[in-house]
This record gives structure tokens, sequence and C-alpha cells, in this order.
């Protein structure tokens, strides 16, 4: 939360998913979200992160 503010208790929860290796299709069951919501809601978390198209989600909230 320090180096990241502007994340949501829901951007949260969707890292710790995230960080469990879960795909967007385990995510939106689990939440009751449609997978393309989760699909979004990913690509948001990208970008507040500042992550480019080359880095991958799951690996640097890992190394995070």
């Amino acid at each position: 939360l320090e180096k990241f503010p502007n994340l949501t208790p829901n951007d949260l929860k969707l890292c710790a998913m995230l960080r469990q290796s879960m795909t967007c299709k385990e995510i939106a069951a689990v939440t009751g979200k449609e997978v393309r919501s989760v699909e979004v809601s990913r690509h948001r978390l990208r970008h507040k992160l500042g992550l480019t198209k080359e880095q991958d989600t799951v690996l640097f909230l890992l190394q995070f």
C-alpha cells in the first residue's frame, strides 16, 4: 500500500488471487463475476501498477 496507495480493496483481493496463480475463469467463479469483468479488472490493475505489456502480472506480484 505504501508503494501503490491508489489500489482499492478489490484490487488487493485480485492481487491475492493472482499470487495464488488463479486464472481469470477461476477468479470469476469465486467472486461471482463474469470472466470478461475479471479480465478488465486485471488490465486496470496492470495500469495502476505501471506494468508494460512485456511484464507478467503474476511474476511481478510474486517478486514484490
